[in-house]
């Protein structure tokens, strides 16, 4: 995979791009914050234990990651393939703006991130998805 744009790919739609939460219909949040999720309740788990159901929703937030993360890989590796043969490294490089701006500028000016886990609202845009 080339360094610059498939990797630049894999994180933008890592950061951008929204994924089901838990398999409910209609709740979506980019991976980013599965990271989140599950980065925070691994340390409660750490400090409190992991009694009841904090064990199996650890663990269920640890593999949406991976899952999630292995598809926007294959995805990224998969467009860097096919415009690897079709552009020059300029080319890339004005393509990945471009997908930047275009995911970002959605996940701003949107709400396409919807979950009970957003500080005040369950329709979030990307800067009410991090607050």
């Amino acid at each position: 995979m080339h360094p610059f744009f498939g990797w630049g790919f894999f994180l933008v739609l890592f950061w951008t791009f929204p994924f089901p939460l838990f398999g409910l219909e209609g709740l979506t949040v980019p991976v980013a914050r599965f990271v989140q999720l599950a980065a925070s309740l691994s340390v409660l788990v750490a400090l409190e234990g992991a009694g009841g159901m904090v064990g199996p929703m650890l663990a269920l937030l640890w593999a949406h990651v991976l899952v999630y993360s292995l598809i926007l890989y294959l995805g990224s590796v998969v467009m860097d393939r096919w415009i690897a043969g079709r552009l020059s490294t300029h080319g890339r490089r004005w393509l990945l703006a471009g997908l930047t701006l275009l995911f970002v500028g959605w996940g701003l000016l949107d709400s396409p991130y919807d979950s009970s886990f957003h500080h005040s609202d369950a329709h979030a845009s990307l800067a009410g998805l991090y607050r």
